[in-house]
């Protein structure tokens, strides 16, 4: 889901890269709950969830990242997936990702660590040496925008992107429209992708299968199925 949005129905969940310290926008963009929460939609229809967690451990900053996705016609299961992700960050650099996918009946995994030439990554892709600033796919971090390469965490490779600024946009955010800006991902993932001023990841969009996959903040969406607490 961070991977190849065309395949995958999400790039769950997108390098050369920028290799000073990110310790600014990785704080700033963390939310004051520590959890981003997503509802994923197929056209109008909720197929899945994203969450998105945080937590601080001494100069570590854990990330942890659950997708699941389901998609039912009558009493069948037409497609499922399922991805894991931890992302451990130090001083604005990532040194370890370990993720595991099920991507309908097919599983994947991916291992990263920092070494003092680089990010050592094994996947479905091979095993190579990343820059040591490269940026996952994982679209929380707002340096995400800043980037030509990404890493893909589903199979562990090097993803070649443009990604442009599209312009204003508002996003309804805890029973508000919050202001936030649009971008434009193209090239091995074609998106788009939403960030606020402050750079807190609110929004995804693209085509998979015919269909548009959009995110919904999962409060929002429950305020509009009247499911808020």
């Amino acid at each position: 889901m961070e991977a190849r949005a065309c395949k995958l129905w999400l790039c769950a969940g997108l390098a050369t890269v920028a290799t000073g310290s990110l310790a600014g926008p990785l704080t700033a963009a963390l939310p004051p709950a520590r959890q981003i929460a997503f509802a994923i939609l197929s056209g109008d229809d909720p197929i899945g969830h994203h969450s998105v967690a945080f937590e601080r451990r001494g100069d570590d900053l854990v990330v942890d990242i659950d997708i699941g996705i389901e998609v039912r016609f009558a009493f069948l299961t037409l497609f499922r997936y399922q991805h894991s992700n931890r992302e451990i960050w130090r001083n604005g650099r990532l040194v370890s990702l370990d993720t595991k996918t099920d991507d309908d009946g097919t599983p994947y995994a991916v291992k990263a660590r920092a070494t003092p030439e680089g990010l050592w990554v094994q996947g479905a892709e091979g095993s190579f040496l990343a820059p040591k600033g490269v940026i996952p796919t994982s679209y929380w971090n707002p340096a995400t925008i800043e980037q030509t390469r990404l890493l893909d965490t589903q199979r562990g490779g090097l993803l070649a992107v443009s990604i442009q600024p599209f312009g204003e946009d508002a996003v309804a955010v805890g029973g508000a429209l919050v202001p936030v800006r649009k971008y434009g991902v193209t090239g091995d993932l074609n998106l788009e992708v939403w960030y606020t001023p402050r750079g807190e990841w609110t929004k995804i969009a693209f085509e998979a299968r015919g269909t548009t996959i959009n995110y919904a903040p999962a409060e929002a969406w429950a305020r509009r199925l009247g499911r808020a607490d």
